[in-house]
């Protein structure tokens, strides 16, 4: 048992991997001299990269992080949609004649649609790769902005709505399967922990600045100034991020069954096994069959092909059925807690435009600034993690569970809790709006440090359904927020904050106590998913 995690009886599990090498011990030397290391030679690059020069993992790393950071700029922009209404809500009500919850639908419409896209995006993003339709989208984002902005009814405004979220849905759901596509593990907690922070920054930080350009310049102006900005984002976008889709034989030479129990048998010096050993490698890619590189112009052409043999139903089946993986839904559950504050921004305006507060529409949309501050602790706090693996495998003999990143959950559910309740009880009792920043602060703080830690340990536990699990997560996310248009506001009123809240932070209590069997017995989870597939869904990765 490494550090409270279960061995299973089979020696090779998926996911398990030795990440360290000790410069001491001969035996594991042996066993890793033949794999690709960082350049000091301590870490084991997971997964192993091909000497193909269009494999994104053999790009520089600047190179990556600045493809990254387009993307993430893209995603602030795509993600501001969400919450964008939340300050101006009591002028929707007046200028449209509709009811609270009505202008409440027109986020959580929005939000079916990015969760139902999701999905689509997961099937094309496999078969034509990330970089086409990352432009597409920026089109659409575009295009449905100038239309919310010229929009003068309900219905109008509604289905300018309903298109951005097929935009956004791009954003959202795949920036994070850009990840396994071009970062190791031990470079992944960090861009995770980036990912989530510029994704809340769009609907925190983005809120405020919307207001401010909603008040001084009209509603108009608040889907055009987005327009422009996204017209600006998509040249650097064209020209700074390259297709990250590669097709692999294998997810990596570390974590898949064969080539585990290939790597098992390198103490092996008999010399026919070895001969075979190198028959079998030099049978895949071999030195001769290695493309040339390609050039700056190449690289500009939005498809790369066709990247997936299997047809688009198969495709679309495979990410429909995972859905019901029991640790990808586990996962998505216990992330809801990025899904309930959609319940606040609900409730926000009325909540602080009533006495005593008396907020202007500026005033609620600042409120946002308080959860933009909890997610740059959590970027910093999040951005530790890697670190902190690399500490417990040391610990572990230099193996690498993928349950460690599970620990991180912990202080997040305690921040989680501690903003919840405290948002509940103070609005009800009506304590200072500063008390209120605060316990909205911590929220966000918890909420993303425990979606870092499941996002990390999803992506290392089950690389071979990367891109699905993580569409999944943010599907969910987006799914739960648009029931919760149909209840959340009527059960609000009627309950009251505090119990509404105090319900809210039981139940996600309750659901983070059982991260204690999943990270005990995860490894056992994976070596069984190792046996017997998951509906017989292997990795598709030709």
């Amino acid at each position: 048992m490494g550090l409270g995690v279960v061995e299973p009886k089979q020696d090779i599990v998926q996911g398990t991997i030795q990440l360290l090498d000790d410069q001491q011990a001969s035996s594991v030397n042996s066993s890793t001299a033949h794999l690709k290391h960082t350049p000091d030679g301590k870490i084991v690059l997971a997964p192993q990269p091909t000497d193909d020069p269009n494999d994104p993992f053999n790009r520089p790393l600047w190179h990556r992080d600045l493809s990254y950071i387009v993307v993430l700029v893209c995603t602030i922009l795509a993600l501001i949609h969400g919450p964008i209404l939340a300050p101006i809500t009591v002028n929707l009500v007046v200028e449209y004649n509709r009811s609270l919850n009505d202008i409440a639908q027109l986020t959580s419409y929005m939000l079916l649609v990015i969760g139902s896209f999701s999905y689509i995006f997961s099937v094309l993003s496999r078969k034509l790769g990330k970089r086409g339709l990352y432009l597409i989208a920026m089109v659409v984002l575009i295009a449905s902005d100038a239309w919310a902005a010229t929009a003068g009814t309900y219905n109008a405004l509604l289905g300018a709505r309903l298109v951005s979220g097929v935009g956004q849905a791009m954003f959202e759901a795949i920036g994070l399967a850009i990840i396994p596509d071009m970062y190791f593990v031990h470079e992944r907690g960090k861009r995770i922990a980036l990912f989530l922070f510029f994704s809340q920054s769009g609907v925190t930080l983005g809120t405020p600045i919307a207001t401010q350009i909603a008040v001084r310049f009209g509603n108009q102006w608040l889907f055009g100034g987005l327009a422009i900005a996204e017209g600006i984002m998509i040249i650097p976008l064209f020209f700074l991020f390259p297709e990250t889709v590669y097709p692999r034989e294998h997810v990596d030479a570390l974590a898949h069954q064969d080539e585990s129990v290939t790597l098992a048998q390198t103490h092996m010096t008999d010399e026919k096994t070895i001969s075979e050993h190198v028959e079998h490698a030099e049978s895949g890619t071999s030195i001769g069959a290695i493309p040339p590189k390609k050039s700056y112009l190449a690289t500009l052409s939005p498809w790369s092909g066709v990247l997936s043999k299997h047809n688009v139903l198969t495709l679309l089946w495979r990410t429909v059925a995972l859905t019901f993986h029991p640790t990808i839904l586990w996962c998505a559950i216990a992330g809801l807690s990025l899904s309930w504050p959609v319940g606040i921004s609900f409730t926000m305006a009325p909540t602080l435009q009533a006495p005593p507060y008396l907020f202007s529409v500026t005033g609620v949309g600042n409120m946002f600034i308080a959860p933009w501050i909890g997610s740059t602790f959590a970027l910093v706090f999040g951005g530790t993690l890697d670190r902190f693996v690399l500490v417990l495998s040391k610990r572990n003999r230099n193996v690498y569970e993928p349950e460690f990143r599970l620990w991180y959950t912990l202080p997040g559910v305690v921040f989680f809790t501690i903003g919840f309740l405290g948002w509940g009880w103070g609005v009800q009792d009506q304590i200072p709006w500063s008390a209120l920043a605060v316990f909205f602060a911590l929220i966000y703080l918890g909420a993303l440090t425990i979606n870092t830690a499941l996002i990390s340990y999803l992506l290392d536990a089950h690389r071979a359904y990367a891109v699905e699990s993580q569409v999944i997560l943010f599907a969910v996310k987006n799914f739960f927020p648009f029931g919760m248009g149909y209840f959340f506001v009527p059960w609000y009123m009627s309950a009251g904050p505090k119990t509404v809240f105090a319900i809210i932070t039981g139940i996600m209590a309750a659901i983070a106590f059982t991260t204690i069997p999943v990270y005990m017995y995860g490894k056992k989870l994976r070596a069984y998913w190792m046996r017997k597939p998951y509906l017989g869904i292997e990795s598709m990765y030709d």
